[in-house]
């Protein structure tokens, strides 16, 4: 045993508190996590302000065309200047967002009031860093626009 040298031989009892070998790699494993989560949050609220904004400026989109049509009603069933700028704005929401169109619904704003017309959209975003939080990894953005009818 005597030609064996172990780690702590020569080292002082007193001197442990002042190692700081390792000290380092520690911090980074304590740090990691929390900034992870933060880059990962940061890339969350990155998607949903982008769903924001394509929600936006589908719905003003939408209702401008509506607003131009003839028949802007929708009741009992959409006249098709109605269907189409639903369809307008759409097609514009899953293009810039690349939701999956059963989380996006479209509809004409019943209380628009009158000389007025208006669609509201509204969109089920996932956020998965908020599942693995405990919390629902569902939030709902909603966007409505609103214009003057001027008809053709």
């Amino acid at each position: 045993m005597r030609g064996r040298r172990r780690a702590w031989d020569g080292v002082n009892p007193s001197s442990l508190g002042a190692c700081e070998d390792g000290a380092a790699i520690l911090e980074f494993v304590l740090v990691l996590p929390i900034l992870l989560a933060l880059v990962g949050g940061a890339f969350e609220l990155g998607r949903i302000l982008l769903v924001d904004a394509a929600l936006e400026a589908g719905v003003r989109g939408g209702a401008r065309y509506l607003a131009r049509v003839a028949d802007p009603s929708c009741n009992p069933g959409c006249s098709p200047g109605a269907a189409h700028a639903m369809s307008l704005a759409r097609d514009r929401i899953l293009e810039n967002t690349r939701l999956a169109p059963a989380r996006l619904r479209i509809e004409p704003l019943a209380d628009a009031g009158p000389g007025h017309v208006g669609l509201k959209a509204e969109a089920d975003v996932s956020v998965d860093l908020l599942g693995w939080a405990g919390l629902s990894p569902t939030i709902r953005l909603s966007a409505t626009h609103r214009e003057s009818h001027v008809g053709e």
